[in-house]
């Protein structure tokens, strides 16, 4: 079997080259390049493809003895995925660029390129499973190192990405991968993992987006609570996604009127009409209910029978616990959907994703609206 593995330089992915090349199979690793930020001036390269991800990359390869490619997705990427993550700010959302490069970027663009080049199957080091059912369609499955799941990430997959991709990792724990690349002395072995967004290297995403948003989004305007009674003012609502209580305590300290209150203030909402940043209690940002619209489904909703339903859990963010919850309505593949959960959720942010979960398979998902 001809194989290609997505080699990031990284320890997941190096030990899934050592663990296929092991087993026999013929492969082939390729390295995925992907866009800049030109104008920053902390971190120069993409922390996922700098020259030491690919130098290290290459060593690996080279040790094994497979062919090693490089994969110029720089246009694909900048278009694809950091122009989604701009815009979705720009409509006060808050994005998850890693779901749109799974997406898009590694299981489009880089498994066609797999294929083209005469691959089976394209391997990453992902911590998810695939199961193959009877009917010759396929689960997503979480990981087994609940810790390290990334089923969450990989809801956008579809049936015949399915059908070509292999998770070698899914059925292990973090630190055996770990031990197995010291055992087998891989030359990433101590390499820490980094786990922000790769594109830019501030350390607040807020800078980035003063350097790629017009200067109307950081228009200041006037913090307000539920009842319309100003208590402060803000430095543009693209700064706050809904829950954050980081930014409004140092408005506190800088703010007579906001001094006088007593408990933390939160984000629950926007007006963008009059430049509002609306504020409230914690109990402000539990919600009953969200609309989730783009659904991807990885089974047929229809077909789930009625005590599956009754079984239904969701994840509203990818470190988030999947609640109970239950979808209103006929399930549809096309249109939105309202989710009502079992017990009120805190901050549900637009621009997250909500993904469906049975057990361990996951069903599908969208964007929370």
């Amino acid at each position: 079997m001809k194989i290609a593995v997505a080699m990031s330089g990284g320890v997941d992915s190096s030990v899934v080259a050592k663990m296929l090349k092991d087993e026999g199979h013929e492969l082939v690793g390729l390295f995925l390049k992907l866009w800049s930020d030109p104008m920053c001036n902390v971190v120069k390269e993409n922390r996922c493809c700098n020259y030491e991800a690919l130098e290290d990359a290459r060593k690996v390869a080279h040790g094994l003895g497979i062919p090693f490619y490089v994969i110029n997705a720089v246009d694909e990427f900048k278009k694809d995925v950091v122009d989604y993550f701009i815009d979705e700010y720009k409509k006060l959302k808050t994005p998850n660029p890693c779901i749109v490069c799974n997406e898009k970027i590694k299981f489009d663009l880089l498994l066609k390129k797999a294929l083209s080049i005469g691959c089976d199957y394209l391997a990453t080091g992902h911590y998810a499973r695939i199961q193959k059912l009877p009917v010759a369609s396929y689960q997503l499955l979480a990981g087994i190192d609940g810790t390290k799941d990334q089923s969450y990430m990989l809801y956008r997959l579809n049936q015949n990405q399915l059908s070509k991709t292999l998770f070698p990792l899914g059925e292990m724990k973090k630190k055996d991968v770990r031990e197995l690349a010291k055992k087998w002395d891989l030359p990433v072995k101590e390499k820490p993992e980094s786990q922000e967004i790769c594109f830019f290297g501030d350390r607040d995403y807020r800078f980035f987006l003063k350097r790629y948003l017009d200067q109307k989004y950081f228009k200041p305007g006037e913090i307000a609570d539920k009842e319309g009674n100003v208590l402060g003012t803000h430095e543009g609502l693209v700064n706050y996604t809904i829950g954050q209580r980081k930014g409004i305590d140092q408005l506190q300290s800088a703010s007579c009127q906001l001094k006088t209150q007593k408990k933390p203030l939160y984000v629950v909402g926007f007006n963008v009409s009059k430049n509002q940043l609306i504020v409230g209690d914690d109990e402000d940002i539990y919600s009953k209910e969200m609309t989730v619209t783009d659904l991807n489904w990885l089974i047929e909703p229809q077909n789930l029978r009625a005590e599956e339903l009754m079984s239904l859990k969701v994840k509203i963010r990818y470190r988030h616990a999947a609640v109970p919850c239950e979808i209103k309505g006929q399930i549809s593949k096309i249109k939105n959907i309202v989710v009502e959960f079992d017990e009120p959720q805190r901050a549900i942010t637009p621009g997250q994703s909500a993904v469906f979960y049975l057990g361990d398979e996951v069903l599908g998902g969208g964007y929370i609206k």
